[in-house]
């Protein structure tokens, strides 16, 4: 048990645990009525989070629960994606990506929805609420000593909320303010375990990924190139948490 053990968690240590969040950007909306903005987004940094609820299923020996919480320390994440988003009125922009999220060689496609609300404006600084959650699905193979194949598959789901005000100057937009992200997600192990008198031992497994709710801080700038065109750059920061985010933005 205690070699099946081992062998499960570095495979899920090494394995692809891309999370692939994106940029917050300004929280209040920029968009009047009926009005579209299509973009790129591109999100790099580390998140800390943590697997339990591990259960392994033998043939013929019932499944076993492996006690504990197993924490995956910080993971590298990066993530690509198209934005869409969309005016509902003056105040009120919703948005949705597609694209892919990766970790070292592992990619996989991700996609999000979200909302900006203006919740005051003035000349000069407006204030907002930004929500958006992200879904994101991963599955592969990997060889391993023991086991004649090893098959895995996560899905998981990261959400944050952030609230926060916008100073608007000549050409550019400073913003930042708090935010809550979490995520959650479970995944699917099965393989051939191969015992030492040489029998193969169909096994799989199960397990839930986890990352509690956590506060932060966001800052950035948005430049207006061109009366059409924003670029935009921003920094997120947590206990377990850090990314770098860029943007690109077209109004139309």
């Amino acid at each position: 048990m205690n070699r099946v053990t081992f062998t499960i968690c570095c495979v899920l240590l090494l394995s692809s645990q891309a999370v692939g969040f994106a940029p917050i950007g300004p929280a209040s909306s920029d968009l009047d009525q009926g009005q579209f903005a299509a973009g790129f987004d591109y999100a790099n940094g580390e998140i800390g989070a943590s697997m339990d609820n591990l259960s392994a299923t033998y043939a013929g020996f019932g499944t076993f629960d492996i006690p504990g919480e197993i924490s995956f320390g910080d993971v590298d994440m990066g993530s690509y994606y198209a934005r869409l988003a969309y005016g509902l009125n003056d105040r009120w922009q919703v948005f949705a990506r597609f694209g892919q999220a990766e970790s070292g060689p592992d990619k996989d496609f991700a996609w999000g929805f979200g909302s900006k609300v203006t919740l005051r404006e003035s000349e000069r600084l407006d204030w907002g609420l930004m929500g958006q959650v992200h879904f994101l699905s991963f599955e592969g193979s990997s060889t391993l000593p023991d086991w004649t194949y090893f098959d895995w598959q996560e899905d998981l789901y990261a959400a944050q909320v952030a609230f926060g005000p916008v100073y608007k100057g000549d050409g550019f937009r400073l913003y930042g303010g708090p935010f809550l992200s979490w995520v959650k997600g479970d995944g699917k192990i099965k393989g051939g375990l191969v015992m030492p008198d040489e029998t193969v031992l169909p096994t799989k497994g199960s397990f839930d990924l986890t990352k509690d709710l956590e506060v932060g801080v966001y800052a950035g700038v948005s430049v207006k190139t061109t009366e059409s065109i924003d670029l935009n750059a921003e920094y997120q920061y947590a206990g377990d948490w850090t990314l770098l985010g860029l943007s690109l933005s077209f109004k139309f």
